[in-house]
């Protein structure tokens, strides 16, 4: 009896050797193509856990990736930010996905973007334009920045960070949402991904909470949980700790480490539901076990099982190729051969990627959790490598 505990226990360590040689050789051989500088991984799958960080912040390899380390996870923030609070408002402020945009934002009470409920925001079926780039109404014809809006200086009126030597007009915000209330809504009730809504959270939160989306965040979640998950990580952390992102030569120009890379983001200071957060892949996973366990983190109720499981299921119908839980990604057809992200997972299965090269996958029918972060846009946002060496696919095929 022992002898066949002992065969099987060698059986089982050795299969997961294999699997861990050929992530490590996927990722490394990633790096050498320039689809990335370097990154974070972590799995769990039944008992199994594998964590490991690999390359270094940028191509020059003076800084090595440490587990500890902060990476920009971009639209993962709409997931394990801004869907996270409001399944938190739900359960302690019976906040109602059924109610209309204009319930929670009164100033969108005359406008069509109010008559939009909660939900069809956040299954990216209400219609809204997909992104607004903020940025460009910030620059003037010869490139450079307004300086009634921007300024290099931190004062009272200037007071949110746009990057570590901008400053921006903490009012601006104001115009933001007037901009949104412009755009035209088209083919509602149609998959259409947009980040709006997004940034209009942070003022629900407020309204609600009456407090900002960062605090009400630290104080229900990640101070609980004993993360490091952060908005505008500058304020807590030394600049070595945070992976930088892009050379951005076109709009704030400067190399962008420690602030927020997306720029509606970082127009709103930082805190925002569509990007904004920090984190790194194991502090990830604590959040990730929490909501695989029912929202359950060490004996205690974090989040009621019974909206897990309304916010994690699939809300799309009537649509053979897409599926979205609320404010978590589902498994979809984009192509008559290709699933994604990966065939074998199941529908039950969520998830989110960002734009900076991040994911973050959880699959309740075979106990999965995979976070994978990068910085794929070092030193530029175009695809390069990336995409082409599919890798957050190839990841799947290996674990499962």
């Amino acid at each position: 009896m022992i002898l066949r505990i002992v065969f099987v226990l060698f059986i089982y360590l050795n299969s997961y050797s294999q699997i861990e040689k050929s992530i490590d050789s996927l990722i490394n051989s990633s790096i050498k193509l320039n689809a990335f500088p370097g990154a974070q991984l972590y799995i769990k799958k039944g008992n199994y856990e594998y964590k490991k960080s690999y390359g270094f912040h940028t191509y020059d390899s003076l800084t090595k990736v440490e587990d500890d380390h902060l990476f920009d996870l971009a639209s993962i923030t709409k997931s394990l930010a801004g869907t996270l609070a409001i399944m938190k408002m739900k359960d302690d402020y019976n906040f109602d996905i059924n109610k209309n945009l204009k319930f929670y934002l009164n100033d969108f009470n005359k406008t069509k973007q109010g008559e939009t409920s909660i939900k069809d925001l956040l299954t990216h079926t209400s219609g809204w334009r997909p992104y607004i780039s903020h940025q460009q109404y910030l620059v003037k014809k010869n490139g450079k920045l307004k300086r009634k809006f921007v300024k290099k200086s931190l004062s009272k009126k200037f007071s949110n960070q746009l990057s570590r030597s901008l400053y921006i007009n903490k009012n601006y915000y104001k115009v933001i949402k007037k901009r949104i209330k412009k755009t035209e809504l088209n083919n509602i009730g149609t998959y259409i991904y947009s980040g709006l809504f997004f940034c209009l959270i942070p003022e629900i939160i407020k309204n609600i909470t009456g407090e900002n989306l960062d605090k009400y965040l630290n104080d229900k979640f990640y101070l609980p949980l004993g993360l490091s998950a952060t908005f505008n990580p500058l304020n807590k952390y030394n600049i070595e700790k945070i992976v930088p992102t892009e050379i951005d030569n076109n709009f704030r120009k400067e190399l962008i480490q420690g602030t927020v890379h997306d720029e509606t983001a970082a127009i709103m200071g930082g805190i925002s539901a569509n990007a904004g957060l920090f984190s790194n892949a194991e502090d990830l996973s604590v959040i990730l076990k929490m909501i695989l366990n029912k929202g359950i983190h060490k004996n205690k109720q974090m989040i009621d099982s019974e909206t897990v499981e309304l916010f994690t299921k699939n809300h799309i119908k009537n649509d053979s190729l897409n599926n979205r839980g609320l404010g978590f990604d589902k498994v979809r057809i984009v192509s008559e051969n290709k699933v994604y992200p990966n065939k074998k997972l199941s529908n039950k299965s969520f998830g989110h990627t960002g734009f900076t090269g991040t994911m973050f996958w959880v699959d309740p029918e075979s106990d999965l959790i995979l976070v994978f972060l990068t910085n794929r846009v070092y030193p530029n946002r175009d695809e390069g490598n990336f995409y082409k060496v599919d890798i957050r696919n190839k990841l799947f095929e290996i674990i499962l």
